[in-house]
């Protein structure tokens, strides 16, 4: 009876993960020196919820420069032996990652990883605004959200944590690369705990051209042809948490996005910049 009962919840847990899959995302926890993302005995598994409001803006032209709303804060940490699923959204870098861990030793990890690191677009805006076609993006082809598999090394110290990935997309949306660098520092002070990261990322002109670039059929009198190279990205990301009680947790965060050229001066690109900070709270099961 306890077989089946067990059998039933990895079931069960699968089936929310699954549910969860197409949900936008960039990155995880896996940036942070606290990340749990290790080989662990048998089956194991956490989670925690919240919600949170938000406040961003776009790169793309046409879209709001500006928005807010609600956002949930959905964490699920699944792990068997050296596989392991991963959807964390209480980072604002947070994503979904399955991965598999090759070397877990002397504060020295190289895993092998699938993640999604950019969301598509088309003529109504990202996937998840959905908001009708936009003026300044009409007769643009559809960027699909990719898919991407790579290593990752990473090398942790006492409360700090830094790391590489090389990851190439398998979904055939650019067929690139991308590689990403990230340093990340956890300070604790009294019962607050406080994250700082930065990371800067290199993308290849498949993933460039693929997702910024113009080609002539979607070239009019106020969009011109584009074509570019390799471009680069940096990161600033900072968080704040302070427990309220057992079990829930309030947490605020700020996540800056820069862009290279290569990526600015598209003629779909409004800004070389985006910003999203954050704030609400989550109930720690």
């Amino acid at each position: 009876m306890q077989r089946k009962q067990h059998t039933l919840q990895k079931l069960l847990l699968l089936l929310i993960c699954v549910g969860l899959w197409s949900t936008s995302c960039n990155a995880s926890n896996r940036y942070y020196a606290d990340n749990t993302l290790e080989p662990t005995s048998g089956f194991a598994w956490d989670w925690s919820a919240g919600a949170g409001y938000y406040i961003e803006d776009s790169y793309l032209v046409g879209m709001d420069s500006y928005s807010d709303g609600l956002e949930l804060d959905i964490n699920i940490a699944v792990s068997y032996e050296r596989f392991y699923l991963d959807i964390d959204h209480s980072q604002l870098s947070g994503g979904i990652i399955i991965g598999y861990s090759i070397i877990n030793k002397y504060d020295w990890d190289l895993d092998i990883l699938a993640t999604n690191m950019q969301a598509g677009f088309d003529e109504t805006g990202l996937d998840f605004y959905n908001s009708g076609v936009i003026l300044e993006l009409e007769g643009i082809r559809t960027r699909k959200s990719d898919f991407d598999t790579g290593l990752r090394l990473t090398r942790r110290f006492e409360n700090s944590q830094i790391s590489f990935e090389y990851l190439h997309d398998i979904s055939n949306a650019h067929n690139g690369w991308v590689v990403n660098s990230f340093f990340s520092h956890i300070l604790p002070w009294q019962n607050w705990e406080f994250r700082t990261g930065l990371g800067i990322n290199a993308y290849s002109a498949d993933f460039t051209n693929y997702y910024f670039g113009i080609s002539t059929e979607e070239a009019t009198a106020t969009r011109t042809a584009y074509q570019t190279d390799t471009a680069m990205s940096m990161i600033f990301e900072f968080h704040a948490e302070y427990p309220l009680n057992q079990h829930w947790v309030f947490l605020g965060g700020w996540l800056s996005t820069w862009f290279s050229n290569e990526i600015s001066n598209s003629p779909i690109v409004s800004q070389g910049y985006q910003h999203k900070a954050m704030a609400g709270v989550r109930y720690v099961f």
